[in-house]
């Protein structure tokens, strides 16, 4: 995938996933976006002051012109690794996942694939770190994401630049793969369009997260449940001075409200994905549907129902004020279409996107932005 279309496409599936978790269950995606965070302590502990410098280290590096030292050109991909091995930055892209499926918001969420040996923790290199993301974006129904995230490090240029199983020819980098597999090779065009699309996700994952935690100035008191605690007030602020983010709250027991009470009977009819479909038995009318939805990079939870069942389902849906309000037609349409803001009928497949949101950050096209790219970084 070309640079541009990488950049809109993820931009693109990142709001989606952004605006679906926070509507979901905003205090533990408003959390999520700290990155790591294990609570209480001293300042410079925290591994995402150098993912952040690593990344506008690798953009000044990335920035120089004409042809490049080996050294300097070794720098470059040194610094493409670190930013692919930036998982404390990566941790709030998996608890903002895991608040579709409804589970609480974790201190160490890659904990299962962390490895021991002879009781020392060994935590997951990057490829295992972004399959585990790939992984559970699909999980979610989101597909076309599970793809970008998939495509957003090179495996084995990062994995043999990290074990130096690599050589810098004039030709571009060669990998021989001296423990098994076959030799390749990437030219220095092959290898700038890598760098390029490293710095890509992980500009757009920034973005996005700090457009998200802006909203948050002036500060906002949501009624929520962080975590397995009960639902109470909380507080989310962001200082723009200072560039504190909290969130703070004290109740003395539950506090809930029907808004409150609506989203978590929507929460529970998504069946831990962003979409759901519920369609007649026969699923006569899903086809059309179900390809347009799955094109646009969704896949849905399908629930086929009785005629009974789907009548009695129209009519809770009706008494519980369940239909996705945004939408102004309640009432046409075989199958259900269920967003994190609720039900809407469905007729024609183009319909689906009226519940999709619109991406909140705007980028320059890439081929605009980075002119002359191909200089800037080339090789020895």
């Amino acid at each position: 995938m070309i640079a541009d279309d990488y950049l809109k496409e993820l931009n693109k599936h990142l709001a989606f996933l952004y605006a679906f978790a926070r509507q979901m269950g905003e205090l533990d995606f408003a959390i999520s976006l700290a990155g790591e965070f294990r609570g209480a302590q001293d300042p410079g502990w925290a591994t995402t002051i150098t993912a952040f410098e690593v990344y506008q280290e690798l953009v000044t590096h990335s920035a120089q012109k004409g042809e490049r030292s080996k050294a300097d050109f070794r720098v470059v991909l040194m610094l493409y690794c670190q930013l692919a091995e930036a998982g404390g930055v990566y941790e709030a892209l998996k608890n903002v996942m895991g608040v579709i499926t409804l589970k609480p918001y974790l201190l160490w969420p890659f904990k299962d694939i962390v490895r021991t040996r002879k009781q020392r923790v060994i935590g997951p290199n990057a490829n295992a770190t972004f399959r585990d993301l790939a992984a559970t974006a699909n999980s979610i129904g989101m597909t076309k994401l599970s793809e970008l995230l998939e495509n957003a490090f090179r495996d084995d240029l990062r994995n043999g630049v990290s074990h130096s199983d690599y050589v810098i020819w004039n030709d571009g980098v060669r990998l021989p793969n001296r423990n098994g597999g076959q030799p390749s090779k990437l030219s220095f065009d092959e290898v700038n369009h890598v760098l390029t699309q490293g710095m890509i996700f992980f500009e757009v994952l920034k973005e996005n997260s700090h457009a998200c935690i802006t909203k948050y100035n002036p500060p906002q008191t949501i009624i929520g449940r962080f975590s397995a605690n009960f639902p109470m007030p909380w507080r989310i602020s962001y200082d723009p001075a200072s560039g504190a983010f909290g969130i703070s709250g004290s109740s003395p027991g539950a506090v809930t409200t029907p808004e409150y009470l609506r989203q978590e009977a929507i929460n529970g009819l998504l069946g831990g994905r962003v979409l759901a479909l519920y369609a007649p038995k026969d699923g006569s009318p899903l086809g059309d549907i179900e390809k347009f939805i799955s094109d646009a990079g969704f896949e849905p939870n399908i629930v086929l129902l009785g005629t009974d069942a789907m009548a009695n389902l129209v009519e809770d849906i009706s008494s519980r004020n369940l239909w996705d309000n945004r939408c102004a037609n309640h009432t046409n349409g075989e199958a259900l279409l269920v967003s994190p803001w609720g039900f809407k009928p469905l007729t024609n497949p183009a319909e689906f996107y009226e519940i999709v949101p619109a991406p909140f950050v705007e980028f320059e096209v890439e081929s605009e932005r980075r002119k002359g790219e191909s200089e800037e970084t080339r090789g020895p």
